[in-house]
């Protein structure tokens, strides 16, 4: 019994909650949909309803207008239907308001204009007051290229606001600059600009440059703008033209930004980064560094960073500049990459640099942060690793990329032609017709490119009887022969020593098409001539060149040397050289000054191999592991204990703080006591001194320990330091034996 009044008691009390929301719910229901008396407003209430209504009409007119133009753009509107369109659409909007709709309207429609509309919207207004709709069609003249409108347009504006006295408004202030930097002839186009550069012409005639008329720009022009963010993208745009054309005037851009309180930013810093390339001054780089390091605000982002990378490339100074981006990434923090852009550069660097770790490093960030390569990103990542010797490596990419549905069109012609390049280099030619075979099962369409790498292969392994059918596939395809293909056929006949027949396809080209032999030709056919000896022949391709017109370059000069030699008359190679240089103007590079120095090592002349190297030195051009292991072996050969070591310690980057004079020329002395760590070898990549020339040299000066000076050489330590510099050599026991005996 009590157990059924308790019961019946909860069933009472969740009635009783069920009752009180069902009454709270009428309640709710009655106040907010009953039919009360309307509310009376106050009479300022009511303007601003009314207020309220009007604009917003005046919003749904000017959105009409833009909705109303947007599909006339896609479909090639001529400038009469537009009037038309406009004039209609006008009628409804007050004469007061119609530019300030017709402003509204085009920022709507943002980049999105023709010339046909502004030229409609010019003649539907007459006369531009509204400065809001002078600011949007000078942007839009800018966006069209249509110089000659917007400088009318802006004659008008700078005139009426001069009568009213007043400035331009920063916008159009802007849009001046922009217009005027952007033109193709900057002198004219500046000159052209009201009232800001004044004459182009000097008192006496003579035309001013472009820095005086952008000094022109900066004193008299700028001042005029008050917003920084306007005053920066000036500046920018500024320093973007001088970076290009005369970069020792960028520093006084620089200086004019400090007065005017404008710091230098990351975007600063990238145009800067522009300049950098092999051919700048000296202390350009050094600048640029001083610059991204005293930035007010410290963080990197990835527009500094690619353009830090990109900058890498260009210079020369890949590792030095690395190891200085290295230090800002850990200084400003980790910096999300999310532009493919910018990973192609990173992973470029790095591959220059012959980083494979950071290659794959790069890569592997890339995929785990789910950014999605481009076809150039792929395409740097191939090349990364096939011109640093890893083929296999950079096949295997490509059968990632192949096996993913949302990179598999990247692969192209182009991308494998990296890994055939590279398998040919490694001389596995047999890998390189795997491939073949490969792009013609996944229907790959094959270009001239592709054809004249395949080509190659044929010439460096000799296998000629591939080429024809080579050949006969690219008349079949439509695909007609370009110099590279005739150049790579009489290739692979001159490295058969078929040179009748090599200098039989030349004739062939000559006498059916309009090509002509380039430079690249010629030089195949001397270094056919060179290959086997055959000074005379050489001669006359060399004769043939000249009649043609043909500049040689530092290629023939150093096939030249090693014709020469070849033909046993290695004083010739010096002296035929030295004519080609002076007579071109060619600034020796390093194959030239190795074929030089194999030349003094085959005559047998210690001092001429040596004031070569120190020739080469002298000019900032840097050795490589052949130029090192020529000197090294000759050392060795000719028992030169003293240049032995000099060389050795410059190739693995050791500073030489006292000379033994004896057996060195003068010149490789004075180089050598100078600040040369730039000119190491690289430990590294195709180009590496290889460790087994290493052993050699220590072997040989351990045997011969009692011709070193002591205060010039301590055998033991200058091992030691080699170890450390190189610490994956091992050497033979015997020959550590008798260093540290």
């Amino acid at each position: 019994m009590i157990e059924a009044l308790y019961m019946t008691w909860e069933i009472l009390a969740a009635a009783k909650l069920e009752i009180g929301v069902f009454f709270l719910a009428a309640l709710l229901h009655f106040l907010l949909f009953s039919n009360r008396a309307p509310v009376k407003l106050s009479s300022k209430a009511k303007l601003d309803v009314e207020k309220s209504e009007k604009n917003n009409e005046k919003t749904a007119e000017k959105t009409t207008i833009a909705r109303a133009l947007r599909p006339m753009l896609r479909s090639g509107t001529s400038k009469a239907t537009f009037e038309a369109e406009l004039r209609a659409t006008l009628t409804k909007v007050p004469a007061s308001e119609r530019q300030k709709t017709l402003a509204t309207a085009l920022e709507s429609l943002g980049r999105q204009v023709e010339p046909e509309l502004l030229s409609a919207m010019r003649s539907v207004t007459g006369a531009v007051t509204e400065l809001r709709l002078a600011e949007q069609l000078l942007r839009g003249y800018l966006s069209v290229r249509s110089r000659t409108d917007f400088e009318e347009l802006l004659r008008d504006v700078e005139k009426a606001q001069t009568q009213k006295g007043e400035l331009l408004p920063n916008g159009i202030a802007v849009l001046a600059v922009q217009f005027a930097l952007a033109g193709e002839n900057l002198e004219a186009a500046l000159a052209r600009l009201p009232g800001i550069a004044g004459e182009a012409r000097t008192t006496n005639g003579s035309t001013k440059s472009n820095w005086e008329l952008l000094d022109k720009v900066m004193t008299e022009f700028l001042p005029l703008i008050d917003d920084p963010h306007a005053i920066h993208v000036c500046f920018h745009r500024i320093l973007d033209t001088l970076v290009k054309s005369d970069s020792t005037h960028a520093w006084e851009v620089l200086k004019r930004m400090e007065a005017a309180k404008v710091p230098p930013n990351n975007v600063t810093c990238s145009i800067l980064l522009k300049g950098v390339h092999k051919e700048m001054k000296e202390d350009y780089l050094k600048k640029v560094m001083a610059v991204i390091d005293n930035r007010a605000v410290k963080e990197m982002d990835e527009v500094l960073l690619g353009s830090l990378y990109e900058a890498c490339i260009r210079c020369g100074q890949v590792k030095k500049l690395l190891n200085y981006v290295q230090k800002l990434r850990e200084e400003s923090g980790l910096v999300t990459i999310r532009s493919a852009h910018t990973v192609g550069s990173i992973i470029r660097a790095h591959g220059v640099n012959e980083d494979l770790d950071g290659v794959w490093t790069t890569w592997n960030n890339m995929k785990s942060q789910g950014v999605v390569p481009s076809r150039i990103t792929l395409g740097c990542m191939v090349e990364a690793l096939a011109s640093n010797n890893d083929a296999d490596g950079a096949y295997e990419v490509i059968q990632e990329a192949l096996a993913d549905p949302q990179t598999a069109n990247l692969v192209n012609a182009v991308t494998y032609s990296s890994v055939l390049k590279s398998f040919n280099h490694q001389k596995r030619f047999h890998r390189v017709w795997d491939v073949y075979d490969e792009m013609i099962r996944q229907k790959v369409e094959f270009s001239v490119t592709t054809y004249n790498a395949l080509l190659d292969v044929c010439a460096r392994s000799g296998e000629i009887a591939r080429a024809e059918p080579l050949l006969k596939d690219m008349a079949q395809q439509g695909i007609s022969p370009n110099i590279i293909t005739y150049g790579t056929v009489i290739k692979a006949y001159c490295s058969a020593n078929r040179l009748d027949q090599a200098f039989a396809v030349l004739s062939e080209m000559q006498a059916n098409t309009d090509l002509h032999p380039d430079e690249v030709t010629y030089n195949t056919l001397l270094d056919g001539c060179a290959r086997y000896g055959l000074f005379d022949r050489g001669l006359e391709v060399l004769a043939d060149m000249r009649r043609a017109g043909v500049a040689p370059s530092n290629y023939t000069l150093s096939v030249i040397a090693k014709l020469a030699n070849r033909s046993k008359k290695p004083k010739m190679a010096f002296e035929m050289v030295e004519d080609l240089r002076n007579e071109f103007g060619i600034k020796l590079n390093m194959h030239v000054y190795n074929n030089l120095i194999h030349a003094a090592t085959c005559d047998n002349d210690m001092a001429k191999a040596q004031e070569t190297f120190a020739t080469m030195l002298g000019h900032r051009v840097r050795p490589d592991g052949r130029s090192y292991t020529l000197l090294l072996r000759f050392c060795v050969t000719r028992k030169s204990h003293v240049p032995a070591v000099a060389l050795l310690r410059t190739a693995i980057g050791l500073q030489t703080d006292s000379l033994q004079t004896e057996s060195l020329h003068p010149a490789l002395c004075k180089v050598l006591m100078t600040s040369i760590s730039w000119a190491s070898a690289p430990l590294r990549g195709n180009s590496a001194l290889q460790e087994e020339v290493i052993h050699d040299v220590l072997d040989f000066l351990s045997r011969n320990q009692s011709a070193l000076r002591s205060d010039f050489c301590s055998l033991p330590q200058l091992t030691a330091e080699v170890q450390k510099a190189v610490p994956s050599l091992k050497l033979p026991k015997s020959t550590s034996n008798r260093i540290f005996s």
